[in-house]
């Protein structure tokens, strides 16, 4: 009899969760004018695209791969990079730009105003 194989049935999709402590990360993480996030669709997104403060354009890019977040560079006039591997796209915004433990909090808050848990 054959050994079957261990299928791990994972989207590429972000769930909206994570796209929400994305947005909310931007909101914290330090900088001059702030980190900018942007995915790229409204519904079902994929990647998300990070411009670090003074940026207009984002230079970071992030998108699931089987069970892994990879975080790619792309300088204005280059190829673009894979950077490093996370475990999720909160570990890799987080390895990007950390943020402090009380701004840490208040995502979580907000998250759990926009995603409440079911009892």
């Amino acid at each position: 009899m054959p050994a079957y194989g261990k299928v791990t049935l994972v989207s590429t999709v972000f769930h909206p969760s994570d796209i929400g402590f994305a947005v909310n990360w931007g909101g914290v993480a330090p900088g001059w004018g702030g980190w900018k996030v942007m995915v790229d669709k409204e519904e079902d997104p994929e990647v998300v695209a990070i411009a670090p403060p003074g940026l207009e354009d984002p230079i970071f890019f992030l998108h699931r791969d089987v069970n892994e977040v990879v975080l790619a560079h792309e300088p204005p006039g280059a190829d673009r990079a894979e950077v490093a591997r996370f475990a999720n796209l909160r570990e890799a915004l987080l390895n990007l730009c950390p943020v402090s433990d009380e701004a840490l909090e208040e995502i979580h808050l907000a998250l759990e105003r926009d995603f409440p848990r079911e009892r």
